[in-house]
């Protein structure tokens, strides 16, 4: 039996169908009775249940990729994704860089890397209804020019989050070693969920770093979210000798003047990019991701960001010394990595003197020739 109702609608073939047709699929192979499945969402609709309201928002959230669309009141046209290319290794001066990126489910990825991992680091979605009319994110920036954001961005809907997290931090924590950790970025509105799925998992508590994110969202019924949760679980007991714990360089000591540093994080720096460059929805700013890498990895070892969104793991990882295998499952998230990656760190450094260390052109491996996905400075 599938997990959750969008594992099952994931399966489905390209084609028509009507609703019952998908109610009936959902009930015969998803656990509908988990977290209240089978009682009315509202006391007002008390013939629906919760389990048929999380169907509905997974069409809606796959309508919004353009992947499924309604032609009436019960009928849908699902779209299945096509078959794709799902390893890219980027190749500067004819080596193979320390960076290895696939279009795949968080999941899936964990469960199939070889080697353990020494360190999983995470921005996974928060599950806040991006893309739909109900998040504020979505009105606060009603005016943004959606032409310079990549495309695809792939939300969890909200009544699926505890199960997500089960799933995914279940297989991360089987994939790194012993003494390996895993460090997860959230907002404060998922960072109880993901704990208490990481602990589920056998993982052990580590840290909740509080770094504090400029240009907080306006509210006016309660204090505004100004800071990210960072999240970091173990495998085995906190004081295990395997464990890596480096203070980076950057940190404030505690005000005593003490070598210890403390879990508030004030400057982390922002995830800006120029004027007229392609950008991706919530990357998160270079010195956080460094200051987490650096933290609880060593260079040389095997970092695992599976939800890679805009990259900001797999750069700073890149920049450090890490060897990283990356993944999201929209492939434009990928691409645009790729192409931020080649074309602003790698083939920059192997350019002869005088070209200005700029390349337009970027190939794919698997199909030759990859569009351009981020204008490179002059």
């Amino acid at each position: 039996m599938l997990r959750t109702e969008a594992d099952v609608l994931r399966t489905l073939r390209t084609g028509t169908y009507t609703l019952r047709d998908i109610y009936e699929e959902v009930a015969q192979t998803a656990d509908i009775a988990r977290d209240d499945g089978l009682a009315p969402p509202t006391p007002a609709h008390p013939t629906d249940a919760v389990w048929r309201r999380r169907v509905r928002n997974w069409l809606q959230h796959r309508k919004q990729q353009g992947a499924a669309r309604r032609i009436d009141r019960a009928r849908w046209v699902i779209d299945a994704p096509p078959e794709r290319a799902t390893v890219y290794l980027l190749v500067a001066d004819g080596t193979i860089a320390g960076v290895e990126m696939r279009v795949s489910d968080a999941v899936a990825l964990l469960e199939n890397i070889d080697e353990p991992i020494d360190l999983v680091v995470c921005d996974p979605p928060y599950g806040l209804g991006r893309g739909t009319s109900d998040c504020s994110s979505q009105r606060v920036y009603a005016t943004r020019d959606l032409a310079t954001v990549v495309p695809g961005y792939i939300d969890v809907p909200a009544g699926d989050y505890e199960a997500f997290s089960n799933a995914w931090l279940k297989a991360a924590a089987t994939a790194v070693r012993d003494g390996g950790q895993v460090a997860i970025v959230t907002g404060p509105q998922q960072a109880a969920v993901v704990q208490v799925a990481a602990q589920r998992a056998g993982l052990t508590f580590v840290s909740s770093i509080a770094a504090y994110k400029p240009f907080a969202k306006r509210t006016t019924r309660r204090f505004a979210f100004a800071h990210w949760t960072v999240t970091v679980m173990t495998r085995g007991p906190v004081n295990s000798r395997r464990r890596t714990f480096n203070i980076p360089a950057d940190l404030p000591m505690a005000r005593s003047g003490a070598a210890y540093p403390l879990d508030v994080w004030l400057d982390n720096g922002r995830a800006d990019r120029a004027a007229g460059l392609l950008r991706y929805d919530n990357t998160l700013p270079q010195k956080l991701c460094r200051r987490v890498i650096v933290a609880h990895s060593n260079p040389g070892d095997l970092l695992c960001d599976p939800m890679a969104g805009g990259g900001g793991f797999a750069e700073a990882g890149l920049d450090t010394g890490r060897r990283m295998i990356c993944a999201d499952r929209n492939p434009s998230a990928i691409r645009y990595v790729a192409a931020r990656l080649l074309g602003e760190r790698l083939w920059p450094h192997t350019q002869p003197p005088g070209t200005g260390g700029r390349r337009r052109n970027l190939t794919r491996p698997a199909d030759g020739q990859l569009d351009l996905l981020s204008e490179m400075p002059r």
